[in-house]
């Protein structure tokens, strides 16, 4: 069954062809695989639309690939997957530290293919997300304005039945209905409230 492609691009960076395992943990996971040499990665990354970035390199290339990325991603962060034998650098640490870096040993299929689905996956779901969460504090609104109106509706009536019971009094009847008549209106409100949440997803 073949995966449908996201309009992503994932920029692999290799010395020698790329590792099969890589391209196609990559490719299941729906992104668009371009490769590319060191010494040709920053001119990649100006004329591709890249979400993210695999470095996959022997332990002479990795300094000059990471710090390419270091100075382009001040301009445009993105996530990195450095495929290393190399122990731990300074500059590694240093890219880790602002949070777009992951590294994992360079036949880590599973890690790869992880790191593109999550890429993946913040890629499509954001706006669908906050719609969700637009759709869950609206009922939590609901909720929370509902008990204090029924609180107040209930005492309105009770007033009014007093009223009624007592004889009537002019000077108390006018403000009763006025909170009545606003309670009503609040809860026309309420329903508005609840029409507009039921249009978000769920």
């Amino acid at each position: 069954m073949e995966t449908e492609k996201s309009s992503g691009v994932i920029l692999l960076v290799v010395e020698e062809p790329a590792p099969e395992s890589i391209v196609e943990a990559l490719a299941a996971a729906g992104w668009e695989v371009r490769t590319c040499r060191p010494e040709e990665l920053a001119g990649c990354l100006e004329q591709e639309a890249v979400h993210g970035v695999v470095v996959r390199v022997g332990a002479e290339a990795e300094p000059a690939c990471l710090q390419t990325l270091r100075m382009v991603q001040a301009e445009a962060p993105r996530p990195v997957l450095l495929l290393t034998e190399a122990e731990p650098m300074r500059l590694a640490v240093a890219l880790a530290q602002t949070g777009w870096l992951t590294a994992a040993a360079p036949d880590q299929r599973e890690t790869a293919q992880r790191w593109a689905q999550q890429l993946a996956a913040s890629a499509v779901t954001p706006a669908a997300e906050r719609l969700r969460q637009a759709r869950r504090e609206l009922s939590r609104l609901n909720h929370d304005l509902k008990n204090p109106l029924a609180i107040i509706s209930g005492n309105a009536q009770f007033l009014h039945e007093l009223i009624r019971l007592r004889g009537g009094d002019a000077e108390l009847e006018g403000p009763v209905a006025d909170i009545e008549e606003a309670c009503r209106q609040l809860h026309v409100l309420l329903q508005r409230l609840i029409a507009l949440r039921d249009t978000l997803p769920g």
